[in-house]
């Protein structure tokens, strides 16, 4: 079987980190099905594991070295680089894992369903409700892929699969995104959201030999980076709406004291002043602080106009909330306050995201 002609060649990227003899048979599974531009990176294997790579060199395979170990991420975006500086015609790269897990019939369907989809992220992923999956495999992506829906708004059933294709035009931006190790792979998959580039995805063999014994997957601390990846940006949310309350307080109490010898015993025109006047400020400092820090849209036409319209829906169904909470389930004003405003501060983040600073009409 060999992969028909298309404009430009179809590289493969493995990354890899201190491989056996069954790196050399793979590689000839590929070539079995026409796959000959095979980029392999040695990252930071060691001396012990270099006959192993000047095989795969002698063989026709580009061979690139990290002297220390720098993880998976740092690996790929030195793939990326050197295909996009090396390869004046790429029709598209396919990254896959060099332990085995990624058959290679599956690496030839998925360059072709790459060609379909020019400017998307493709990704192999795999069945989990199948046997022999190794549990922490299971737990792992059945915890990020609903965290991942939850937060991003995108149901994806293998957020950790290696197996992955696109076109030349992303090669620049999967160097810009953020990740060193396992967990730039799940970053990739945020950004790619974010900046409205579409991910497909292609049902793939489940492959673990040995119960993945060959992995170098770290269970505790590559799944807090994970964990880390996935959180950041509500973490970043709930730190932008702390410190536009805080600074909403602040300037209120400021204010409060500051009018004082202005108005004189106007106190009601003087709190209510300076009640408005903090809250406007606060609502700007929250708008730049999630435009500019934890959505990262510095181009994002309309969104001051968005943000202030879901702030009165939000206003409005806050109120509405803690009414019909009160009246019809007779709880507590205050605790139905507390429940909307959880309720709608989840809501927010989401709207925020895909509406508010939404990157519709963004183009790479």
């Amino acid at each position: 079987m060999i992969v028909g002609k298309s404009k430009g060649e179809i590289i493969i990227l493995i990354p890899s980190l201190e491989p056996d003899e069954r790196l050399l048979s793979y590689v000839q599974q590929l070539r079995q099905y026409g796959l000959e531009h095979l980029v392999i990176v040695d990252d930071g294997s060691g001396e012990a594991y270099q006959p192993i790579f000047r095989e795969l060199g002698e063989n026709g395979c580009v061979v690139l070295r990290h002297r220390e170990n720098q993880g998976k991420g740092a690996a790929l975006k030195t793939g990326f680089r050197y295909i996009e500086q090396q390869f004046a015609e790429v029709s598209c790269v396919v990254t896959a894992d060099s332990d085995g897990q990624h058959a290679a019939e599956d690496v030839y369907r998925l360059a072709e369903e790459a060609g379909r989809h020019p400017d998307a992220l493709l990704l192999g992923v795999r069945d989990f409700s199948k046997e022999g999956i190794p549990p922490k495999s299971l737990l792992g992506n059945r915890i990020s892929s609903l965290m991942f829906a939850a937060l991003y708004g995108k149901r994806l059933s293998d957020t950790q699969t290696g197996l992955r294709a696109f076109g030349p035009q992303l090669l620049t931006y999967m160097q810009g995104v953020r990740g060193s190790r396992f967990e730039y792979e799940l970053q990739m998959l945020i950004s790619c959201t974010q900046s409205g580039i579409p991910i497909h995805t292609l049902p793939i063999q489940v492959i673990y030999e040995n119960g993945n014994a060959g992995t170098h997957f770290k269970p505790i601390r590559d799944s807090a980076r994970v964990m880390g990846v996935l959180f950041s940006n509500f973490a970043r949310f709930i730190s932008s709406s702390l410190a536009s309350s805080v600074a909403d307080l602040g300037i209120a109490w400021l204010l409060i004291d500051l009018l004082r010898p202005l108005l004189g015993q106007q106190d009601y025109l003087r709190i209510l002043l300076a009640t408005v006047i903090a809250r406007i400020i606060s609502i700007l400092v929250n708008y730049l602080l999630n435009k500019h820090f934890v959505f990262r849209k510095e181009q994002s036409q309309g969104s001051l106009w968005r943000y202030l319209t879901l702030c009165a829906f939000v206003i409005l169904l806050s109120s509405t909330g803690v009414y019909l909470l009160h009246t019809i389930f007779f709880l507590s004003e205050k605790i139905a306050k507390l429940v909307c405003d959880a309720v709608l501060f989840l809501l927010s983040f989401q709207m925020q995201r895909r509406w508010v600073f939404s990157a519709r009409g963004q183009r790479l």
